[in-house]
């Protein structure tokens, strides 16, 4: 298996190959590369697409946002193998480095640390999980029910509410509650949200579905039994006053923040096997549109909902390309499904690499929104031609971004920490270990989600199926994106679990004794009680027939 750390620590790097070799039965070709120019970086994509390496790590120590914007292209592009990414920080990394790490789609994110172990069994579990043995330590069995958070990608804010991604499923009308950045700053206080619309296109990240999701601002006030009814109209007009309040806390720090607001111009759909905009070029993130690079399009329809491309570059494979899939043939099916999915308001397209010019081709596909050329696909080319159509693109109703009616938005850009929120929900930890744990939850889970866990310590989990599958559905979580001192406390708490049931026996005997010796003194108690008062009596008799004797005697 090929592996590839993209990184310049080589001691971590030497560490890792070592637990591997140690821990594992893979055979490992294990390659270090790292680059530090920005047009380097993004390039190291393509020896992930051509060389289909089984797992990658990506080391955020040094220039996070490259190596971050690396992550992100490589998650988000469908590639033909299947790849375990792992995203690697330091404890010198910013805690925001950690968040955007899982918010690139990563599999895993580990903190590099003397504890190896838990990166190499936690890859091996998701690429070959035959090939390592179980780990070994210490499993508690438990029965708890813990809040975790699914991370999703929050991407505008209005008046009314927020616009976010997510892999979790949704459905319109549902309720949820939701960590998010306006309660903690007590803008909108509730963590209450309806869902107002769920969706599958126009996607802007990696996830599969796009939410819009009204704020509550203020929790329903749920009056306790036997409160008058004056009462309860004062406090339901005291909640509609703060919420009017909270509103206008928001609208003002819309105002506040409009001024870094910015919305791409338009998505720019490029369909090229070669991947000329990955090939020592400028961060695509750095133009003012949306690029996205695919090798090929599979499901034509799926991927141009997802997307909703304004332009369009094509690059016809040239012939001497063994089983070429971006051929003629698939540019005429790519176009019918424009004109079908479009109509009247096409994307522009621009085809590379054709033997035709645009006339021919616009002639013989029946599509005038056409430019052909014999070059090869080039970023400045396209670009060029994505400005002069800029003026078009906003005017067509169709082809721009869907607007809020009646609310202006704000953009969060994606390294904001506003852009990260979480949706709140509750799970049943049934075994837990310093490395991984079986989980339970009623509410379904995609697999190979990522939740956040703050009990007994912050860590993420990265949710995998297990072998059994019972009424509830039930997952294996492997832990990650803890550092050695939370390590430590969640180790001294798998241990407590274990003494839990013992200490619980034990407080039982004890208050079981003490009932018992309280129950022995007070029946001690009442005896001597008894007694003494026995006594009295006696005495009181003794008394009495004294005086008695004496009174018979005068």
């Amino acid at each position: 298996m090929l592996f590839y750390y993209f990184g310049d620590d080589e001691a971590y790097y030497r560490a890792l190959l070592g637990e591997f070799k140690k821990h594992t039965r893979l055979d490992i070709d294990f390659q270090r590369i790292y680059e530090s120019k920005e047009k380097n970086i993004q390039a190291l994509f393509l020896k992930v697409f051509r060389n289909r390496p089984a797992a990658v790590f990506i080391d955020f120590s040094k220039q996070p946002q490259d190596y971050l914007h690396l992550a992100r292209i490589i998650t988000r592009t469908p590639l033909e193998h299947k790849i375990a990414t792992v995203g690697l920080i330091d404890y010198l990394s910013p805690p925001e480095v950690l968040l955007e790490s899982i918010a690139t789609g990563v599999n895993l994110t580990h903190i590099k640390s003397a504890e190896i172990y838990d990166v190499i069994f936690s890859v091996a579990k998701l690429i070959a999980p035959g090939e390592i043995g179980e780990h070994g330590f210490a499993t508690a069995k438990l029965s708890e029910d813990w809040e975790a958070g699914i991370p999703v990608k929050i991407g505008y804010v209005h008046s009314d509410g927020i616009h976010f991604e997510t892999d979790q499923k949704l459905q319109k009308g549902d309720r949820i509650r939701f960590n998010h950045n306006w309660t903690n700053n007590r803008v909108v206080p509730s963590k209450e949200f309806f869902i107002q619309e769920v969706s599958n296109t126009n996607m802007f990240y990696h996830f599969k579905y796009n939410v819009d999701a009204e704020f509550l601002f203020i929790d329903d006030f749920l009056p306790p039994e036997g409160m008058d009814e004056e009462k309860i109209k004062e406090k339901k007009q005291d909640r509609e006053d703060l919420i009017l309040y909270h509103r206008k806390q928001l609208s003002k720090w819309m105002d506040d923040n409009l001024s870094s607001s910015l919305e791409k111009k338009a998505k720019v759909l490029v369909v090229d096997h070669d991947f000329h905009f990955y090939d020592h070029q400028a961060r695509t993130d750095k133009h003012a549109y949306i690029i996205r690079c695919v090798p090929h399009l599979v499901d034509i329809g799926e991927e141009l909902d997802r997307l909703q491309p304004q332009v369009i570059a094509f690059a016809l494979e040239k012939e001497d390309v063994k089983n070429p899939k971006n051929t003629s043939e698939q540019l005429g099916v790519l176009v019918q499904a424009l004109k079908k999915k479009f109509e009247g308001t096409e994307p522009f397209l621009i085809v590379f690499n054709s033997k035709m010019n645009s006339r021919e081709m616009q002639a013989q596909l029946h599509y005038t929104h056409l430019m052909a050329t014999d070059h090869e696909l080039s970023a400045e080319i396209l670009l060029r031609m994505a400005e002069i159509y800029e003026k078009k693109i906003a005017g067509s109703s169709v082809m721009t971004k869907p607007k809020v009616k009646g609310h202006k938005k704000v953009f969060l850009k994606k390294t904001s920490p506003a852009s990260i929120g979480e949706i709140l929900v509750s799970v049943k930890v049934c075994k837990l270990s310093e490395s991984d744990m079986i989980i339970q939850s009623d509410t379904p889970l995609p697999i190979g989600l990522n939740l956040h866990l703050n009990t007994p310590v912050e860590m993420f989990v990265n949710i995998q199926p297990t072998k059994t599958q019972g009424k509830v559905p039930e997952y294996h979580g492997l832990i990650h994106s803890i550092g050695e001192q939370d390590k430590k406390s969640l180790r001294h708490y798998v241990n407590s679990v274990f003494f839990r049931e013992h200490d619980a026996k034990l407080n039982d005997e004890t208050e079981q004794f003490k009932k018992l010796n309280e129950a022995k003194m007070i029946e001690k108690e009442k005896a001597l009680q008894a007694q003494l008062e026995a006594e009295a009596q006696e005495k009181a008799d003794e008394n009495e027939e004294k005086e008695s004797s004496e009174e018979s005697e005068s």
